[in-house]
């Protein structure tokens, strides 16, 4: 099948700034059915982050979420296979996870690596603390400003350094820490409308996809590999299966490439972050189809939401969704 690169522009007005104020599955696994619009909500009884049927004990906690490493030699990562949702942004050449947590359990997560500037407003919305190595003092600033919960590897019991592993690459978490940090409190919102089991109808304008193809950062390259009869995409990095401790390959249900600005940080102009608070132009890849679509995040505390051409939210897969953060005009090929 031929190829499509794609490459959306479309300028974003609003900017993080310090002071700034305060979102494994028993998906559909079958083919994606006929093109068709879907008005499916939040199923009661189901995880508000990823659509799946529910346990009542878990689904009353608070969502907690860490920062991981990227580079090659933090990989293989552990514990990103029982994340709800995750966020891969620019840091530096390279690229690090924003790793969301609420349904499901892992006993190593990490490597743990520091904060950037955007990262407050990207774990806001979820309402729990954020899990983090560190960070510059105007970074670390940002995420004070934002009322956003910290930990940091100064608290040893949550961020213990691992044996077998070298610095800065050796310092882990797990979600029974995170969870327990976390303490009582709301669980998050829904993140999104997810589709029914049995459901496979596709958003307006939706179009089949089998793989996606795009750079996160000038030293990263992303594929993704689509599976139908598993119901997720298959996740390569740098041209190899991006595994996990365990064995797993990353395999998330959705991908949403969110196409965002990247302005530098006022203290260190060498530092770029993603703006998340905005709109601009989004791909939504979800049961084989990829769909057109716009994003929207009104303020720091809201959900950021997708929608399609008609205007309606786009329904997802139950299960994992995988967030690009990628910056405007970037190509992303898609066959």
């Amino acid at each position: 099948m031929k190829r499509r690169p794609i490459a959306l522009a479309v300028p974003l007005v609003l900017a993080l700034t310090a002071a700034c104020g305060g979102g494994g599955s028993a998906a559909d696994r079958g083919r994606a059915g006929p093109m068709e619009t879907t008005t499916s909500v939040l199923t009661s009884g189901t995880y508000p982050l990823t659509g799946v049927p529910a346990d009542p004990a878990k689904s009353r906690r608070r969502a907690v979420a860490a920062k991981i490493d990227n580079a090659a030699a933090a990989r293989p990562q552990a514990g990103l296979d029982a994340a709800d949702v995750i966020y891969e942004e620019f840091t530096e050449g390279i690229t690090r996870f924003v790793v969301v947590f609420h349904s499901s359990d892992a006993p190593f997560v990490g490597p743990v690596r520091s904060a950037r500037p955007a990262d407050a407003n990207i774990v806001k919305p979820f309402g729990g603390p954020f899990v983090f190595s560190g960070g510059a003092p105007a970074v670390e600033a940002v995420v004070r400003a934002a009322g956003v919960t910290e930990i940091t590897e100064n608290d040893r019991d949550t961020l213990p350094r691992r044996s077998g592993r070298r610095a800065p690459h050796n310092l882990y978490t797990s979600t029974d820490a995170m969870f327990r940090k976390a303490g009582a409190g709301a669980p998050p919102p829904v993140f999104s409308p997810f589709l029914r089991p049995g459901e496979t109808g596709a958003p307006a304008g939706a179009t089949p996809a089998a793989s996606v193809r795009l750079a996160p950062a000038p030293k990263v390259s992303a594929a993704y590999q689509w599976d139908a009869d598993a119901g997720v995409w298959k996740r390569s990095t740098d041209g190899r299966a991006h595994m996990l401790e365990g064995g797993a390959q990353i395999s998330p249900k959705n991908v949403i490439v969110q196409f965002t600005r990247y302005s530098g940080f006022e203290a260190d102009r060498k530092v770029r972050f993603p703006e998340v608070v905005g709109s601009g132009d989004a791909l939504i890849f979800v049961n084989g189809t990829q769909v057109k679509a716009r994003w929207t995040k009104s303020s720091p505390g809201d959900m950021t939401t997708y929608a399609d051409s008609a205007g309606k939210p786009i329904p997802l897969a139950p299960g994992q969704t995988w967030v690009h953060l990628q910056e405007t005009g970037s190509p992303v090929t898609v066959a």
